[in-house]
């Protein structure tokens, strides 16, 4: 897990994908950092302060006007 110090990122999408033969729908997340470094795509942990602590693997979707996008998608 790449160590990368602290960096707040924003939710900016979230989206449903159609369910499966009768399984949980999987969704995608898209996050936002204000860094215009790009992180190479693997698992980061993350800290919310309702959610508490969870690692999510993030893989870089597209850079942005003073930053970047990266995706999380759940199966």
């Amino acid at each position: 897990m790449p160590k990368l110090g602290m960096v707040a990122l924003t939710l900016v999408e979230a989206s449903r994908r159609r369910a499966v033969d009768g399984r949980a729908s999987p969704f995608s997340l898209v996050f936002r950092s204000s860094s215009s470094e790009t992180w190479p795509q693997s698992t980061y942990h993350m800290t919310h302060p309702v959610m508490g602590q969870l690692d999510i693997f993030l893989a870089p979707l597209r850079r942005v006007e003073n930053g970047m996008d990266y995706v999380a998608t759940f199966d």
